[in-house]
């Protein structure tokens, strides 16, 4: 037993001989002891088992993108965007416009669509020309109720035949170098680019005429693939997609000369329709072996699904547990602390000719969720709880001589209490380590959704020589029988 489980229970031991506490995972009182009763206390630490490698891919609705191509230190990652358009349910052009009395038809004509991809950062080489293009969905759109996975295939929803690229002519652009920005407020831009698509596709959209429901929009325009076809060292971080058709009409007025009007429709692809977001990994494999080979360190990659999976063997736990109490059957059992620390490290094996800041951020919100309950999760927008998904908060402490080291941690008392009291038991639980990107208000978690930005966590393994993962616990017995 080390000196900080002494400690602890030096400061809890009191806890349990002058009062009691209502909360079933922190223990029983011990105020009105009789001379049978009688309570334990005792401190332990468990191993777990980690092991590195490629989970499935999460079913998930984005709501920001990413696009283009980059070399990482963890492989290569080819990021392209399936995306239909929002209808604009009961919209008209003005084909009439009413004068006075009269009702005059106008003269509709398009003059161009464009398609804008506004973007916060990205990753890689901002200076390295990047080359992007659109075609139209023609086989298939998406289904609204369904979450695709990230690598679902494109073959399903596009053709990539010659007729459904609408892109107008090549699109270069410089990630640092935009040009083109949008007033957000004040002093505040926000970069985006702007693809010009084809005269043929523009008439032909411009001739929608049914905005009756999302479902015909649907028929008559499937939706867009957008990616990249030029470049390999830059990858967009897109937070906003929508597609303006430029239009003008005219119409005659009462002196005989004619009155022209240009307007803009917008598109947009929003929370009102279904997106992917697609991610290939030609070399994951490669890298995935080259990584498993460092038994001191495990990985979380986003998103590149390279997951970091631990075990907990509770079934030998709950056995520690009785024996070190004695007499389990007569003791009503408490977990009172489970605390798993996964520690951040600083991989310095990894070799790359890019800067370190690029992938080696670690996340900064960490859930321990269990396996089992992984889809389900996330499908359902659930939120962390004590026995099903635990979320960890990246934690940075600096010690006496300016070292500055950073920890993952989780409480599984509430888990292992639920799992103690369950009519049946598990021997093994399983969980993975997922990066994931938390919305809230206050103190209050309103989402959870699992990290669509760029993100690598190198932590200490449960086999690591010098900070190995385990779970620090005290737990605790409570006799009351009647002699």
């Amino acid at each position: 037993m080390n000196l900080k489980n002494v400690l602890y229970i030096l400061l809890i031991a009191p806890l349990f001989l002058l009062g009691g506490c209502q909360d079933d995972v922190l223990g029983a009182g011990a105020s009105g002891l009789g001379e049978q009763d009688a309570i334990s206390v005792k401190a332990d630490t468990f191993v777990v088992s980690s092991v590195l490698g490629e989970s499935a891919a999460i079913n998930i609705s984005p709501d920001s993108f990413l696009l283009g191509e980059c070399d990482t230190h963890f492989g290569t990652i080819h990021a392209d965007v399936l995306t239909q358009l929002a209808c604009p349910v009961g919209y008209a052009y003005p084909n009439v416009m009413v004068i006075g009395n009269d009702t005059i038809n106008t003269h509709l004509e398009v003059d161009s669509v464009c398609l804008y991809l506004y973007y916060q950062n990205w990753y890689g080489d901002g200076n390295t020309p990047l080359g992007i293009t659109v075609y139209e969905m023609d086989r298939a759109t998406l289904d609204y109720d369904t979450r695709y996975p990230n690598d679902t295939a494109l073959s399903s929803f596009c053709s990539l035949e010659d007729s459904t690229h609408i892109s107008a002519a090549p699109r270069i652009v410089i990630a640092q170098r935009p040009t083109d920005s949008a007033y957000v407020a004040e002093d505040t831009y926000m970069p985006y680019i702007r693809v010009k698509l084809s005269e043929q596709f523009a008439k032909r959209f411009f001739a929608i005429r049914d905005f009756s429901s999302q479902t015909v929009f649907n028929e008559l325009f499937k939706g867009l693939y957008i990616t990249t076809d030029f470049g390999g060292a830059t990858v967009l971080h897109i937070t906003e997609i929508s597609m303006a058709v430029h239009y003008r009409f005219s119409y005659p007025r009462p002196n005989g000369v004619d009155t022209t009007v240009t307007d803009i429709k917008m598109f947009y692809a929003n929370s009102e329709v279904r997106q992917i977001n697609r991610y290939i990994y030609p070399d994951r494999d490669e890298v995935l072996t080259t990584l498993q080979q460092n038994t001191d360190t495990n990985f979380i990659v986003s998103p590149a699904n390279i997951h970091t999976r631990l075990s907990v063997d509770i079934g030998d736990i709950f056995r520690r547990m009785e024996q070190q109490l004695g007499d389990a059957d007569g003791y009503r059992v408490y977990v009172n602390r489970a605390n798993l620390n996964v520690d951040v490290l600083y991989d310095a094996n990894l070799v790359s000719d890019r800067p370190r800041d690029q992938w080696d951020k670690p996340a900064a919100n960490m859930l321990l969720v269990r396996e089992d309950k992984l889809e389900s999760f996330f499908a359902s927008n659930e939120l962390p709880s004590d026995t099903t998904a635990i979320l960890g908060t990246l934690t940075s402490v600096m010690d006496t001589l300016g070292n500055v080291s950073q920890y993952y941690s989780y409480d599984l008392s509430g888990l292992l209490t639920h799992q103690l009291r369950a009519p049946e038991q598990t021997e093994e639980l399983h969980f993975i380590l997922v990066p994931v990107a938390v919305e809230s208000s206050s103190s209050t978690i309103l989402s959870v959704k699992p990290l669509q930005t760029i993100s690598a966590t190198c932590v200490s393994s449960a086999t690591n020589s010098s900070q190995p993962m385990d779970i620090e616990m005290v737990y605790s017995g409570f006799n009351n029988r009647v002699q």
